[in-house]
């Protein structure tokens, strides 16, 4: 690991004795990359204080959550919300070494148990606080600039595409017959395209997105119905059959991003398809506190060994020898709703994907 410089700290300490402890274990270790012997230490003893003496040469900042003006990770919440990208290493008792756990889940890069500091923890504590944030603030740099440079490259793929398509239409009143199977190879291509530019696009939302996103009513009925007609309109020789429960007013608990469920599971059945004219039912059942949607083909099917590989799961992720990336969204997508989406065989022939969501 690259040195890390620590020049500044900002101890926020209420407690006297303790505020002099970690004082003077600063004295008493031999610190690498300053030009003094130990830290600057700034003490204060206010989450008012705190916020007033966060400024931009503060390399790090020890803290306890239990100040005369504040309490709890809300602490920890008024002090990354300054703003400034010093990391934050909370100091808490030994029979409160949960709220430390608690405050890493909130935003600190790490906790010390106070009886437990010894000089050399606290140095090495925070310097690999220091070097995490670093790496972290150097990540999100990169995933910002990847982001637009992404956005970017799918704008023009499918303003590309959409040329290519409109070209194609305006060609078929003038290719034979025997032509005629080539250019609809070729226009079934470039809407392949489009349909992977929006599923990359739907992806890094999720990524970009909290881990735990805000679930909502979800309108079902409209979703779903939408997505099969695009379907329907994007392979024409599909015949797409709508069974069961499908309702106004049928609503599951998800995000906006359901659509991109159903979207992809139908491009999968279609695409992965080997019959002349593929047929796929969608069967919908209301079951009050859950919602169930089967897609069924007549493809090829899918062998035992890959139905869970299909989808990406496991340790190997978009790397598997699965039908890729859309699969792996549904899959990531479905677990983010709290649903589940299984692959079982379809009778005589094919597949059937399940999704059951909550209501």
């Amino acid at each position: 690991m690259t040195d890390t410089a620590l020049t500044r700290v900002l101890l926020v300490e209420d407690n006297p004795a303790d505020a002099r402890l970690i004082t003077e274990y600063f004295a008493e270790q031999s610190w690498p990359n300053i030009d003094a012997d130990a830290p600057t230490v700034d003490h204060v003893d206010r989450l008012s204080e705190a916020r007033d003496a966060l400024t931009e040469d503060v390399d790090v900042v020890l803290l306890d959550l239990g100040l005369p003006d504040s309490s709890g990770v809300e602490t920890l919440d008024e002090v990354l919300a300054v703003g400034v990208p010093a990391p934050v290493v909370v100091m808490t008792g030994l029979d409160d070494e949960r709220v430390g756990v608690d405050a890493v889940e909130h935003g600190a890069q790490d906790y010390l148990v106070k009886d437990d500091v010894t000089p050399r923890l606290l140095q090495q504590t925070l310097r690999y606080a220091i070097r995490r944030e670093q790496q972290q603030r150097e990540l999100r740099q990169r995933n910002a600039e990847l982001a637009l440079l992404n956005q970017v490259v799918r704008h023009d793929i499918r303003n590309d595409v959409a040329v290519i398509l409109g070209w194609g239409d305006g060609l078929k009143p003038h290719v034979d017959e025997a032509g005629q199977d080539s250019l609809e190879r070729m226009l079934s291509a470039g809407e392949h395209i489009t349909n992977i530019t929006e599923t990359v696009g739907d992806f890094l939302d999720v990524l970009e997105g909290d881990s735990e996103p805000e679930l909502h009513p979800v309108d079902l009925e409209s979703v779903l119905t939408n997505e099969i007609e695009k379907a329907r309109s994007a392979y024409d020789n599909t015949t797409i059959t709508v069974e069961g429960d499908l309702h106004a007013g049928l609503e599951v608990r998800a995000t906006d991003l359901l659509s991109s469920v159903f979207r992809n599971l139908l491009n999968n059945a279609v695409s992965h398809n080997d019959k002349q004219e593929p047929e796929i039912t969608v069967t919908v059942e209301d079951n009050g506190e859950t919602v169930s949607v089967a897609i069924a083909d007549n493809g090829p099917g899918v062998p035992d060994s890959q139905k869970d590989e299909i989808f990406g799961r496991g340790e190997m992720g978009l790397e598997s020898s699965g039908s890729g990336i859309g699969l792996y969204l549904v899959d990531t997508l479905v677990e983010m709703y709290d649903g589940t989406v299984v692959l079982e065989d379809n009778d005589p022939e094919g597949c059937v994907f399940t999704v059951t969501l909550n209501s």
